[in-house]
């Protein structure tokens, strides 16, 4: 390298390709090779985690429900939210994306807005189909993309047929996406959620204890940010105001070990 990487992000790097297995554990920089899983990982184009959920689904039999929802992760989100200004149309645009919302996971609010979307593209013409994520605030741009991104990611692993199966049990398909989450799990901190005075109408937001010392709340856009489930595993980690969790999940601790 003409700059010598940051030692932390090579030293984080390192620790994330641990945490999926993907390397061999050893002493020393030169002990550090590629396990057959890593090989397996290095040939996805997509980022590690992503990656690593894929062929952990395949392995549980899920992978056609985590393959759209891998795709949609690797993409901006293609549900637009328009501004507090625009109080009516912001009004609509959350009611009409609550249809696909799930009570106990955003990664299955994402596949039941995907199987909508690949029915709609099925039954209309291109003008129609454009027209109909015009009037439910879904770019159109972004949801093409997301198509792209499934049918390529689709070829890498050489899943056949055109419309594969997205029904499958939601256990084994959350344990195969905290395949690639195991370092975003989050632990209710019971402190955080003291019962509220009497007439109170301000909720206390959850605070959940993650690894390495981290501190999270569930991000005010997710279908779970008012039921403060026990344990979440999260797509990522986003500092704003605070540290937030984006795409959450109920999970089961268990399904970590």
């Amino acid at each position: 390298f003409l700059t010598k990487p940051d030692s932390r992000g090579v030293k984080a790097a390192f620790e994330l390709l641990l945490e999926l297995r993907a390397v061999e554990s050893a002493r020393g920089r030169e002990g550090r090779r590629l396990t057959k899983l890593g090989r397996e990982i290095a040939r996805l184009p997509i980022d590690p985690r992503f990656a690593r959920m894929l062929l952990e689904a395949r392995r549980l039999g899920v992978l056609a429900p985590v393959l759209a929802i891998v795709a949609g992760l690797s993409i901006q989100d293609v549900r637009e939210r328009p501004s507090v200004e625009e109080g009516a149309a912001r009004e609509q645009a959350e009611r009409l994306h609550a249809r696909f919302a799930d009570p106990t996971s955003d990664f299955l609010s994402l596949l039941n807005l995907w199987n909508h979307l690949q029915e709609q593209q099925r039954d209309l013409g291109s003008s129609a189909f454009r027209r109909l994520c015009r009037a439910e605030f879904l770019n159109y741009v972004r949801v093409r993309e997301w198509f792209d991104v499934h049918r390529q990611l689709r070829q890498l692993l050489g899943v056949r047929g055109a419309a594969a199966e997205t029904t499958a049990d939601p256990t084994l398909v959350h344990r195969a996406i905290l395949a690639g989450l195991l370092s975003h799990i989050g632990i209710l901190d019971t402190r955080s959620v003291a019962k509220t005075k009497p007439g109170d109408k301000r909720r206390p937001q959850a605070t959940y204890r993650g690894a390495r010392g981290a501190s999270f709340a569930i991000f005010p856009g997710s279908a779970l940010r008012k039921a403060s489930p026990d344990a979440v595993m999260a797509a990522e980690l986003v500092e704003t105001s605070r540290l937030y969790a984006r795409t959450v999940a109920v999970i089961d601790p268990a399904w970590a070990e």
